[in-house]
C-alpha cells in the first residue's frame, strides 16, 4: 500500500485540486455521516450539537480512548463541519501549515499551547 504524503503551503492561490473533501476519503465519510444525521436527527441545531459534543468528550475521556467513543466525537465533528460548509481536508491542511510556523510551549500540566 502506497502512503500518501500531503505537502500544502498557504499561498494567495487556491488550494491544489486534491485539497478538497470531495476528492478524499474523508470527504466521502463526511457525506455519509451528514446524510445519516440528516435522516436520523433532522432537527439538530448548533446548540444541541455542542451539548452532544460536550457529553461525548466526557465519555471519550472516561473511556480512556475507546474507539467507539472517539468515533462518536469524530462523527459529530464531521457532521458539524458539513453543516457549516467547512471543507475539512483543506481546513486541516491550512491549520497544520499555520501550526508548523508557530512556537509552542508546554505548561506544568503537560498542555501544549502556541506562544507565537
Amino acid at each position: 500500500m502506497k502512503q500518501l504524503e500531503f505537502k500544502f503551503m498557504i499561498t494567495d492561490e487556491s488550494p491544489p485540486d486534491w485539497a478538497n473533501d470531495h476528492n478524499t476519503p474523508i470527504g466521502y465519510l463526511t457525506e455519509g455521516v451528514f446524510n445519516w444525521a440528516e435522516d436520523t436527527f433532522p432537527n439538530r441545531n448548533d446548540a444541541s450539537m455542542y451539548l452532544k459534543m460536550y457529553g461525548e468528550i466526557a465519555e471519550m475521556i472516561e473511556s480512556d480512548g475507546d474507539a467507539n467513543e472517539i468515533a462518536d466525537m469524530f462523527i459529530l465533528l464531521l457532521d458539524y463541519s458539513k453543516r457549516k460548509k467547512v471543507d475539512v481536508t483543506t481546513a486541516v491542511l491550512r491549520k497544520l501549515d499555520i501550526n508548523r510556523k508557530r512556537t509552542w510551549a508546554t505548561d506544568k500540566n503537560g498542555v501544549n499551547s502556541h506562544v507565537a
